[in-house]
């Protein structure tokens, strides 16, 4: 193989090396996917929604919904907690407590009569994102039924 042949190589491998970890890296601030399924809770762009993990119905009569979505995503888990914390009080979601620990970081919100749990992991390959609605019993109002949902307790 010729020098200018060796020399191209080395320059092609370089760039490919380079590219790679300029895809690992996320970004400081986050932006709301435009197509984001739940109207007034913006998911990051970068996440996409595991249909066959998710699901989501209004309660009949109320309007109220009961949310279960799962997303799997490449933003990094504070990143993605930063986004909620600054996106959902611009959709009238008032921030009722945060916890971090080892199984991640979950926020607590809560807007009208409707409470909204999002849970952040850490996966080998991606950031498990959890996106749960649920009304809210403790303010008296009356769902209409007993409908109930439980949050997600794992991945895959």
């Amino acid at each position: 193989m010729s020098l200018q042949k060796k020399c191209l190589t080395g320059l092609i491998g370089l760039m490919m090396v380079t590219g790679i970890a300029g895809c690992s890296s996320n970004p400081a601030v986050l932006l709301p996917n435009p197509r984001s399924p739940i109207a007034d809770v913006p998911v990051p762009d970068g996440f996409h929604i595991v249909l066959s993990k998710s699901e989501s119905t209004v309660v009949p009569g109320t309007g109220l919904r009961i949310v279960n979505e799962y997303y799997k995503g490449s933003p990094a888990r504070l990143t993605t907690a930063r986004f909620f914390l600054s996106n959902l009080p611009n959709s009238g979601w008032k921030l009722r407590e945060e916890t971090q620990g080892s199984g991640g970081i979950t926020e607590f919100f809560k807007k009208g009569d409707e409470n909204c749990t999002i849970t952040i992991r850490r996966g080998w390959f991606h950031t498990h994102l959890f996106i749960v609605i649920t009304p809210n019993h403790a303010s008296g109002s009356n769902t209409g039924g007993s409908a109930s949902t439980t949050a997600p307790t794992g991945s895959s």
